[in-house]
């Protein structure tokens, strides 16, 4: 039933609309507890102690974030001086060749490899052994074309190197050269005057 024009004008404004609804949403987000810890206030003192209010200085103060350790990458790349292969040197520490996998496609390589981890610990007398197994993937491209003969592998320590070809090179197919076919060439022979020929 479409509204009448008094009740158009008993109406709420949009500003006041939005100010219940913030006003709201602040009574509701107070009644919350704080997600981070040093924004929750201090428990209430025992009876009969008053508690000093914080201080100003502590209050103010900027709180820097922590910084975040950059982690050395597992794959570093190398290419070959003719710029034909390129070489990716895996440092996998502790890792076990049996616990490394390479697949080949056409277009891309993928390099599988596991992390296991053992913990013991005694809880109420009896030992406990916890195992951990994390599985970590890399994909490579590779040119299309690349034939599995033109990749390969070796086992360093505790590094896996893998030579394969590079991207950035044209592979051009090998031309076939037909003979036999067509006129052969002729070669006329030319007659050499007396001026021409030296004798020394």
């Amino acid at each position: 039933m479409p509204a009448t024009g008094n009740e158009l004008r008993n109406l709420p404004s949009l500003d006041q609309l939005w100010d219940q609804i913030r006003k709201r949403k602040e009574r509701e987000e107070a009644k919350r507890p704080t997600k981070v810890k040093s924004l929750e206030t201090a428990p209430a003192a025992p009876s009969g102690v008053s508690r000093s209010p914080p201080d100003q200085s502590a209050t103010q103060r900027k709180v820097t974030p922590p910084q975040l350790k950059r982690k050395k990458s597992i794959v570093s790349y190398r290419e070959s001086h003719d710029g034909r292969t390129k070489t990716a040197i895996f440092d996998l520490p502790g890792v076990k060749k049996e616990h490394m996998h390479i697949s080949f496609r056409p277009d891309h390589m993928t390099v599988e490899w596991t992390t296991v981890t053992i913990t013991e610990t005694i809880e109420d007398g009896r030992l406990v052994r916890e195992r951990k197994e994390k599985i970590y993937t890399r994909t490579i491209p590779v040119p299309q074309g690349t034939k599995f003969e033109e990749i390969r592998a070796t086992m360093d320590n505790s590094r896996l190197i893998l030579t394969y070809p590079n991207m950035r090179t044209v592979r051009v197919e090998r031309r076939k050269y037909e003979f036999g076919h067509g006129e052969p060439r002729r070669i006329e022979p030319t007659e050499v005057e007396s001026t021409d020929v030296y004798e020394y």
